[in-house]
């Protein structure tokens, strides 16, 4: 059986047009990632949907691979929590995470300067990682070879 690890990487956005890096160890013992969702988590305050807040780029095993490549977007009422978009990258141990997160917010108020309307917020990206399979030990129930002889007889 497979187990199954969420991590959280969160990204504090405080400027407007910010490039916000990546670079994010995950734990060794993760053999594989399989799954992804990016999302804003806090921050904006705006009474309607924006269908484009950010762009995401997320490299793995130090850059090495380029996987996701994402717009994220802001639902001002979450009706259903975003599916895990699937993955298949086989971790390289103590490799990192990178890439990097741009705000690209389009002003959802034509009247307002975006400058004004814009507030720091926060972006998460959630991974969906099977732990390695690690060989496990397992001590033998066998008895001892004279008295398996023994009881054979």
């Amino acid at each position: 059986m497979t187990k199954i690890r969420y991590h959280i990487i969160k990204l504090d956005v405080t400027e407007y047009e910010q490039v916000v890096e990546i670079r994010h160890r995950l734990p060794s013992n993760y053999g594989r990632c399989v799954g992804y969702v990016v999302r804003h988590v806090k921050g904006i305050g705006s009474d309607v949907d924006i269908p484009e807040i950010g762009l995401v780029a997320i490299e793995f095993n130090s850059r090495k691979q380029l996987y996701v490549n994402d717009f994220v977007g802001y639902e001002f009422q979450v009706d259903q929590l975003p599916e895990y978009q699937e993955l298949n990258i086989p971790l390289e141990s103590g490799q990192l995470v990178t890439g990097f997160y741009l705000d690209t917010q389009k002003n959802p108020y034509p009247l307002i300067d975006i400058k004004e309307w814009f507030r720091p917020y926060q972006v998460a990206i959630y991974l969906k990682c099977e732990l390695q399979n690690s060989k496990q030990h397992v001590r033998s129930s066998c008895i001892h070879p004279v008295a398996a002889e023994a009881a054979a007889n």
